[in-house]
Formats: C-alpha cells, structure tokens, sequence
C-alpha cells in the first residue's frame, strides 16, 4: 500500500475520532456519500485534490499535516508558529491536554478550536485583501 494513503486515512480517522465527526457529515459536507468516506478510511481509496482541499480546510488543517512521517503532532516550536501562540503557551496547552478530566480536555478542545477559528478568519480577510490588491493592480495595468 503507499505510504502516502496509509498516512492519510490513519490521519482521518484521527481526526474523525478527536474531533467527534461523523462520516456521515463529512459525506455531507463534501458532497460524497458515506461509502466514500468509508474507502478513504480503510484506505482503499483517495479523495481527489478538489475533496482533500475541503477535508483539509473543514478540519482547519495543512494539507502537508495529512501525509507527513511522525506521530501527527507537530513539535511545540511548529504549533506556536502555526496557531500564533508563544511556545509557554503551546506547552501549557500541551500539559492541559495530558489531562484525563472531560472538563479540562473540553476546556482546551474549546481554546484550541477559538484560536484556529480566529487564524482562520485572519488568513480569509488577508486572502480577499491580497485578491483584491491583485485584481486592481492587474486592472491598472501597473506592474510592481
């Protein structure tokens, strides 16, 4: 089996898993119905680019994330530069998570997904700002 395929479905059914989605709602979602979802996790077969594009985004994850080597969970360095957070912090959060209560693992489950919701949205309106720079930019006729 490639290496690449196994990485990816083991990835999703982590994510499927830790983020409590159905593959039901990620058919829905993607427009694909759940036998789909069901080969990509047994690792029969692969979304298209189009279908990993929206997977990646729906989980708010890189695409690299999906077939990199390792455990899956970037050092604490990469998270702090990823999530825009200071190391202490990644490493706090970090130390949260090692946690066995439901309380403190919903607690940071809610922080981590508030700070990837707000890099998110950053990331949109810099995108449309940057695509709006390009289309007046090209109207203009200027090069730069």
């Amino acid at each position: 089996m490639n290496q690449g395929i196994d990485k990816f479905d083991r990835r999703l059914k982590q994510l499927l898993s830790v983020s409590g989605v159905e593959r039901g709602e990620l058919a829905r979602h993607l427009g694909v119905s759940v036998p789909t979802v069901s080969r990509w996790l047994n690792g029969i077969s692969t979304p298209n680019v189009y279908q990993f594009r929206e997977i990646a985004h729906f989980f708010g994850m890189p695409y690299d994330w999906f077939l990199e080597d390792g455990d899956g969970i970037p050092d604490t360095e990469g998270l702090a530069v990823k999530l825009g957070l200071s190391p202490d912090t990644v490493e706090a959060l970090l130390e949260l998570a090692g946690e066995e209560s439901p309380e403190v693992l919903t607690a940071v489950d809610d922080a981590v997904c508030a700070v990837i919701a707000a890099v998110n949205a950053v990331y949109d309106d810099l995108l449309r700002v940057a695509e709006a720079s390009m289309r007046n930019h090209t109207a203009s006729g200027t090069e730069g």
